[in-house]
């Protein structure tokens, strides 16, 4: 487990630093808010369309092997980049490229990485485990948007480039220590669509899953997007610039990370109701942005919404762990991904070209309302509030 650490919290390193650096070279090459829509969009589109596949995959194969091919991959990738940026001016086709194949690794190392920590942990430590996977999202969230805000402010872009392809590298390495997980044995050979169909039956059966998934589209199609997509532009007119929104998500990320640490120790009776208020904060982002407050301001906002995803992330992913079979996680994960993740290309997109006419300020309001709305109506369901964490995980399916 320390390996695969080390190795995903350096890769967290370098790739939280790519979101400023990849904002602000959209912005900077006159592309507008439209342009870092188009980017976005394109960043997340191969991962809504292939994690499903990644999910199989991630059943059938061994998925410390995925996980190595999506770091390899995403490492070339990202060195081209920075090869491309210091030897002549990259247009936009290309920045959504480029961010289309990191998206492409991500679908396939998220589901991969759902099902491999049960096997590197025994059930009682699974809220443990994830919690320190949430720490560690949370650490390079903290750092590394301050970091690559510095960097393009100090330098260009592409130096954000380089150390996140240098990042992927090392990540590569660790995983190499990592013992080799071996497939799920089967009876009897299945075709993909037979495994698909078996994960959306386990997926659809459980209320809670897939009324939580809806959640997090909503929230993403209308708060998320607008957060990453007007909020770069905001700090360039009133923050600071780049540095600015560095430091914006280098407080989310602080306050993820504080979030992550206090699931270490502390196990809620009722998980999915502590996760949920936890995806509600998030409106504590968008709200400041939208009344044009101060950076602090700001910048405590968005560690309020940061606690709150640090504490949503490590219970909603125990929870999966713990009441999901385990020959059949990274199917489940997958559709979990896929259904919170579909609507945020169109929010992007969406929100890149309609806020000149609308209003950033309208989106965000409206993003931080639906947010409140949508969390509140599932802590509402009976099957969120009867779920507690004192069920014993097993292999076995519950309910």
């Amino acid at each position: 487990m320390r390996n695969l650490l080390a190795g995903f919290y350096t890769s967290l390193l370098g790739s939280q630093m790519v979101p400023v650096a990849l904002a602000f070279a959209v912005l900077a090459s006159g592309h507008g808010v439209s342009g870092l829509g188009l980017v976005l969009g394109a960043s997340r589109l191969p991962t809504v369309v292939f994690i499903l596949v990644g999910g199989v995959l991630a059943d059938r194969l061994s998925r410390r092997s995925l996980m190595l091919m999506s770091d390899g991959i995403r490492a070339v990738s990202q060195a081209a980049l920075a090869i491309w940026w210091f030897t002549g001016h990259v247009p936009l086709v290309a920045l959504m490229f480029f961010a289309a194949v990191e998206g492409l690794g991500t679908a396939f190392f998220r589901p991969a990485l759902s099902g491999f920590i049960p096997s590197l942990n025994e059930p009682a430590s699974l809220q443990r485990a994830n919690a320190l996977i949430s720490f560690g999202r949370s650490i390079g969230s903290l750092a590394g948007p301050a970091a690559g805000g510095l960097l393009v402010a100090a330098f260009n872009p592409g130096i954000v480039f380089v150390i996140d392809a240098a990042s992927y590298l090392i990540s590569v390495l660790f995983l190499l220590a990592v013992p080799r997980d071996t497939a799920a044995f089967r009876a009897e050979p299945t075709r993909v669509l037979a495994d698909l169909r078996e994960g959306w039956s386990e997926f659809r059966s459980r209320r809670w899953l897939w009324a939580g998934v809806l959640e997090s589209s909503v929230v993403h199609l209308a708060g998320l997007s607008a957060y990453l997509v007007l909020g770069p532009q905001i700090a360039a007119d009133s923050l600071g610039g780049a540095r600015g929104w560095g430091f914006t998500l280098a407080g989310f990320g602080a306050g993820a990370a504080v979030g992550g640490l206090l699931m270490v120790r502390f196990t809620p009776r009722r998980p999915l109701v502590l996760a949920m208020i936890g995806s509600l904060a998030f409106a504590a982002a968008l709200l400041p942005l939208a009344l044009s407050a101060p950076l602090a301001v700001v910048v405590a906002g968005a560690f309020i919404a940061g606690s709150g995803l640090g504490v949503y992330s490590t219970l909603w992913e125990t929870t999966l762990q713990s009441r999901i079979p385990r020959e059949m996680l990274s199917r489940v994960s997958a559709y979990d991904w896929f259904g919170s993740l579909i609507t945020l290309p169109l929010g992007y997109v969406l929100v890149g070209f309609a806020a000149p006419i609308l209003g950033a300020e309208t989106f965000l309001m409206i993003g931080a309302a639906v947010a409140v709305t949508a969390s509140t109506a599932v802590i509402a369901l009976p099957d969120v509030r009867a779920l507690t964490s004192d069920h014993a995980p097993s292999r076995h399916s519950v309910p």
